[in-house]
């Protein structure tokens, strides 16, 4: 997904917070004091709902990397989609030129997404089948130092000659 695929399919704060609702809360906004289903949202701040039951109010994004941020929800979500799809990872530095925070933020950004995934309360998210095309598994082909392995081929072979483990899907 590139980034205007990205604005088409979140073009507002709002969008996020409603996307983000349905992941959370499939069943619908429960108040996370009581468990009552009986919640509105405030008229200005759509992400705080007030309970009639308890007559508390509670955020949808209590207890998320999200909880206490100044930070645009557009933001967040294209630094997760760039950590998420980056080969090799995303710096801070490079997060910061990318969404247009400063060092700081991005720094704290890629912290609470790193402490997010490794967190054990989230194991199952990860409990999925992962397919893989092919891969090798092993170092170097070591070269042989017996002549007739070299005779017959059993030397150094690149790409699909080399006698590694192939793992195939």
């Amino acid at each position: 997904m590139n980034y205007q695929e990205f604005l088409k399919k979140f073009p507002s704060e709002m969008s996020i917070i409603d996307y983000f609702i349905k992941i959370r809360y499939p069943e619908g906004v429960k108040c996370n004091h009581c468990g009552s289903d009986k919640v509105y949202h405030r008229s200005k701040e759509y992400k705080v709902y007030d309970c009639n039951t308890c007559d508390n109010s509670f955020s949808v994004f209590k207890d998320t990397i999200f909880e206490h941020t100044s930070t645009d929800l557009q933001k967040w979500f294209y630094a997760i989609h760039l950590f998420l799809n980056a080969k090799k990872g995303i710096s801070a530095k490079q997060l910061q030129r990318e969404i247009g925070v400063t060092y700081k933020c991005a720094w704290r950004i890629l912290k609470q997404i790193r402490t997010a995934m490794e967190d054990k309360n989230n194991e199952e998210i990860y409990e999925t089948i992962v397919e893989i095309d092919e891969t090798y598994v092993g170092g170097k082909p070591r070269k042989s130092n017996n002549k007739d392995d070299d005779l017959k081929g059993g030397g150094f072979k690149r790409g699909r000659g080399t006698k590694k483990l192939r793992l195939l899907q």
